[in-house]
């Protein structure tokens, strides 16, 4: 394999994530809200109900440190409200207020203009093909989970 080939894809995919988030960020920046806080507010958004911090934690693959810090950023600027679970105390229920349902439909926005700029010119079959292979780099790196590697 092309050592150098494989090198410059991944550099590739932090420069494609680091632009996004940039994109994301200017384009909110009149929200005061981030690319990270815009993604877990529309996790909460499209969750239909109460959420945990471990349900974001699990799907959307972030720390649950970076979950917290989240949580206490959009609660202090009136996205999200805490409360403790009924049943458990420990867990604590995460609810979109009605400042996060006025801004959805600019988030939603927002992400679809960078999606339109990102994938422009690129055929049905290329975002096939380019999607196929991510998802199966994604598989690739979610096995290290489940092996013993050593370095």
């Amino acid at each position: 394999m092309d050592k150098a080939l494989e090198q410059d894809i991944i550099k590739t995919s932090k420069f494609l994530h680091y632009n996004i988030e940039q994109a994301v960020n200017a384009m909110l920046s009149d929200s005061d809200i981030t690319a990270a806080q815009s993604h877990v507010l529309m996790f909460i958004m499209g969750s239909g109900e109460d959420v945990r911090a471990s349900q974001i934690h699990r799907q959307l693959h972030i720390s649950r440190a970076t979950v917290s810090g989240l949580m206490k950023k959009l609660r202090a600027k009136g996205y999200v409200t805490i409360e403790g679970c009924e049943n458990d105390e420990r867990q604590k229920k995460i609810t979109a207020t009605e400042k996060a349902r006025q801004h959805t439909e600019e988030i939603k926005g927002c992400m679809s203009r960078i999606e339109d700029i990102a994938f422009e010119d690129f055929t049905d079959e290329e975002l096939e093909t380019l999607h196929r292979l991510i998802r199966k780099m994604a598989g690739n790196l979610d096995n290290i989970k489940n092996t013993q590697i050593n370095f």
